[in-house]
């Protein structure tokens, strides 16, 4: 795969993964591993469904109304 094919995807990726997780910055390091980040709160995996997951796992009971579309009890 060439780099141009392996830099667009992971672009759409993080186009994706952005509009999905407003107030997270998201990307991927020249390690391979993606990673996210909100704050104090820091994610990274080496495979980007992964990501997925965990930031849903992590915005389900948020703090955050807009995240989990409730005030915490």
């Amino acid at each position: 795969m060439s780099v141009q094919r392996t830099a667009r995807r992971d672009a759409d990726r993080i186009g994706e993964l952005s509009a999905e997780f407003a107030g997270w910055r998201i990307g991927r390091g020249g390690s391979g591993l993606w990673w996210a980040v909100r704050g104090n709160d820091l994610v990274r995996t080496p495979d980007v469904e992964e990501l997925r997951v965990r930031l849903h796992e992590m915005t389900a009971g948020s703090r955050y109304p807009i995240e989990s579309g409730k005030w915490p009890d």
